[in-house]
């Protein structure tokens, strides 16, 4: 089931969960993935969008899906309705970049749950009927992207809003994310076994407590990156990475650049 127009699209099937060839949209494409692995290979690599995760790619990305479990649902976005929907948010950096990460947040899995629900119940929806739907819908998940996809208009990664263990964790991580931290420093406020919290934190949030605290670092160094004049290596450092290599290496594998790099295309006037 395919409904669409100018601004976007919904597609959700359960055939065809494969693709042959190479593909490279113009528009923004969030893949969500209901239930289970959904494997897709990009020129970065391939990538693994697990149960009730999203990925989000840029227009022109390269890219092929290798397998779906049960379910492709997507949706595509034109640029000129994240280019609109990020003016009215404030946004200064209008034309954002995403970064190559499988994420998950309870709001945009509510969203997605809500979407699929209507598409199941109205299966006989026609090219061109539901447009004040589907435009409802297209604004409402531009704005969850906007405001908790991991891009070059963040200054953060936002929360998942898991249980009160994980969030209380999370929030110390927030405070100091400087600071270096050990999986028992971590373990300690959840008041847990290192083992058990390693566990209960990537279930909750997708991906190991160390994973997450970098990937904060690295969001929480976009500001000064694209407003100031500080050399990286100073950046880095600044911002809880061991050394400049580290903070490369991990950019390489968020945005496919380095940071010398994106700060070139992104930077404010």
């Amino acid at each position: 089931m395919i409904v669409n127009n100018h601004k976007g699209l919904l597609l959700m099937r359960h055939d065809y969960l494969h693709e042959r060839d190479w593909r490279s949209d113009d528009s923004y494409k969030l893949i969500f993935s209901p239930y289970g692995d959904t494997d897709y290979q990009t020129n970065q690599g391939d990538i693994t969008i697990k149960h009730n995760e999203f990925l989000i790619l840029n227009p022109k990305t390269d890219h092929k899906q290798l397998k779906a479990t049960k379910e492709k649902f997507l949706i595509e976005l034109q640029p000129t309705l994240i280019k609109d929907t990020a003016e009215q948010l404030g946004i200064k950096m209008i034309e954002p970049e995403f970064s190559l990460l499988t994420l998950k947040h309870n709001l945009v899995s509510r969203w997605t749950s809500f979407i699929r629900d209507f598409l199941t119940s109205n299966q006989d929806i026609q090219p061109g009927s539901n447009q004040l739907f589907l435009e409802n819908s297209l604004a409402q998940i531009s704005i969850l992207i906007l405001q908790h996809g991991a891009g070059s208009h963040q200054n953060h990664l936002s929360t998942v809003g898991g249980g009160d263990i994980i969030n209380d964790v999370l929030q110390a991580l927030k405070q100091s994310y400087q600071h270096e931290w050990t999986l028992d420093d971590m373990a300690k406020i959840a008041r847990m076994g290192k083992y058990q919290f390693a566990h209960l934190f990537k279930e909750e949030v997708g991906r190991s407590p160390y994973s997450w605290l970098q990937l904060y670092r690295l969001f929480r160094s976009q500001e000064p990156l694209l407003k100031t004049n500080y050399s990286i290596l100073s950046i880095a450092l600044e911002h809880g990475f061991s050394s400049v290599s580290s903070y490369n290496q991990l950019f390489k594998k968020v945005y496919g650049k380095t940071p010398t790099h994106f700060r070139s295309l992104h930077r404010y006037p």
